[in-house]
């Protein structure tokens, strides 16, 4: 009769399938983990930097607006501010009283019944520094009571500037 074959016996601490393979399962728990981690901490980046982005973008549309509505008011206030006496390549300048705005209009006389009209906004206590453009040409015609009108050219309306 043949006898069955030795078993080993189980030293304390060894297993029967230690092959190598120890603390495998501990590593990958970890390193799971990790990316885990490291995928909220990409989220929550990206949410913060939208976030930003949109206050930003809101601040630059504020600021379109108010060099929009300095424009429309230098064109619309009529021929009073538009400078007769600066040669043609002359440029004048004033302040708009805004809310929180710094707004400073720009008239350029380029020829005898043409003129550039820039309007400059920006946020002095803005940390983005936020500041936004807006230009329009128009050209003045006298009418037949002697009094100015100022129209913008259609051909070359409202231009955002940056």
């Amino acid at each position: 009769m043949i006898s069955p074959p030795a078993r080993q016996a189980n030293v304390a601490g060894s297993h029967p399938r230690d092959d190598g393979r120890r603390g495998f399962v501990l590593v990958a728990a970890l390193l799971a983990i990790v990316l885990i981690a490291a995928l909220a901490v990409g989220v929550l980046f990206a949410v913060t930097e939208t976030t930003k982005s949109g206050a930003v973008a809101g601040v630059r549309e504020r600021a379109l607006i108010a060099s929009e509505s300095a424009l429309v008011t230098a064109v619309s206030t009529g021929a009073a501010q538009l400078p007769e006496s600066i040669g043609v390549d002359g440029t004048t300048s004033y302040r708009v009283d805004a809310e929180e705005w710094e707004v400073v209009v720009y008239i350029t006389r380029l020829d005898s019944a043409t003129y550039w009209i820039v309007a400059d906004a920006r946020q002095p206590s803005s940390a983005n520094g936020a500041a936004k453009r807006a230009g329009v040409f128009v050209k003045t015609a006298i009418r037949e009571d002697h009094s100015t009108t100022i129209d913008p050219i259609s051909e070359l309306a409202w231009a955002e500037l940056f």
